[in-house]
């Protein structure tokens, strides 16, 4: 949908007829979707997101929406519909995200919004856990003809995996033997229903908003079953689908996942032994992996990879050399040698073709006091 009208607003109504309907302001318009606030006349407001065709975003947004309830970490869902497809959401109001905390000059301030970011994480995990059955059963009451299962990242790893053999062959960067296999593995270990829950998919530091000293998750496009390991990483990769992906201080990373363990504990046990430090560490692994091959996949020959920097984010060459220097690190401890050197190898050929390139800390930490890094 690319602007507001009289349908639109004939839509909404119809979803909320007990609301008499004001004022329109757009917040936001991309390709995928539009979002808008509606201000009611009797007070108050919601949020109307109107998506651009029928599809995956809306159904599993409008499936993990419909399973929260009460004080979860995310807005809470007003109404739906399939044709077209909408969701009214609860208004939060206006505010700050994580990436302007990262993005800032209060090293103090971004770590305590990493805070807020991880115990919403927790509560979004501890609301959804053992609700794998319902998510699924409310994908496919939603989803029509479309074949949207709960969980996707197997498929992301072969996707990523097809990129890479292609990529490294272009580069003439040898692939070692079971390579491959361990980072399907990666799927694998890190499955199931023991250690999971519903996530966003994307929690970016910007898919996310503060309000009165807590943060609330949004974007449920993406919206899936996962071991919650995978979203504990975004932490320690950082970042892996987001432009802001800047680096932390190891302390403030690590205070953010003390944090959501101090949330989650009671729910997930597990999360309080060294097995799950090494699945975080696991799933930092796949995350590099998945992200290299989007970058490499989209742009390797892009002036931007080769260098050009903008003063909001790092360029996907300095991203890339950092987390495969992290990989060929970590590899072999989270028992995945191969991929490890796969790692050397690639991180080798890019820096032999355009130059090494540091990923700087995210603004916020770049002055901070280095004790308390």
């Amino acid at each position: 949908m690319r602007s507001w009208s009289d349908e639109a607003s004939a839509h909404v109504a119809r979803l909320l007829p007990d609301a008499d309907l004001g004022r329109v302001e757009k917040i936001q318009r991309g390709p995928r979707s539009s979002v808008h606030r509606v201000r009611l006349r009797a007070g108050g407001s919601v949020i109307v997101k109107w998506f651009n065709g029928m599809g995956e975003g809306w159904v599993r947004e409008a499936a993990a929406l419909s399973l929260l309830h009460g004080d979860t970490g995310a807005p809470h869902l007003l109404a739906e519909s399939g044709d077209p497809p909408i969701v009214v959401m609860s208004d939060l109001g206006d505010g700050p995200s994580l990436s302007d905390a990262l993005l800032g000059r209060d090293a103090a301030a971004a770590e305590a919004t990493l805070a807020l970011w991880a115990q919403a994480l927790g509560r979004l995990h501890v609301a959804t856990r053992g609700l794998r059955a319902d998510f699924q059963t409310a994908l496919t009451a939603r989803a029509g003809e479309l074949p949207v299962y709960d969980a996707h990242l197997g498929a992301d790893l072969d996707d990523a995996i097809r990129v890479l053999d292609r990529e490294c062959g272009s580069l003439g960067v040898s692939v070692p033997a079971g390579a491959f296999d361990e980072l399907r593995g990666l799927g694998a270990r890190l499955g199931g229903d023991t250690l999971a829950a519903i996530t966003p998919g994307d929690t970016c530091p910007d898919n996310n908003l503060v309000h009165d000293d807590r943060l609330t998750l949004l974007d449920f496009e993406n919206a899936q079953w996962r071991h919650v390991a995978w979203d504990v990483a975004y932490l320690t990769v950082p970042w892996p689908t987001c432009w802001c992906a800047w680096t932390l201080t190891p302390g403030a990373a690590q205070r953010a996942v003390d944090a959501y363990v101090a949330l989650v504990r009671d729910a997930f046990p597990a999360v309080r032994t060294a097995a799950f430090a090494d699945d975080v560490r696991a799933a930092q692994l796949g995350w590099v992996f998945l992200s290299v091959s989007w970058y490499l996949g989209a742009s390797r020959d892009d002036k931007r990879l080769r260098g050009g920097r903008r003063p909001a984010h790092p360029g996907k060459l300095e991203v890339m050399l950092h987390r495969l220097r992290e990989a060929a690190q970590d590899g072999a401890a989270v028992g995945s040698p191969a991929l490890a050197e796969l790692a050397q190898h690639l991180g080798d050929e890019l820096t032999r073709r355009w130059g090494a390139v540091p990923l700087e800390l995210a603004p916020a930490f770049r002055r901070a006091d280095p004790v308390r890094q």
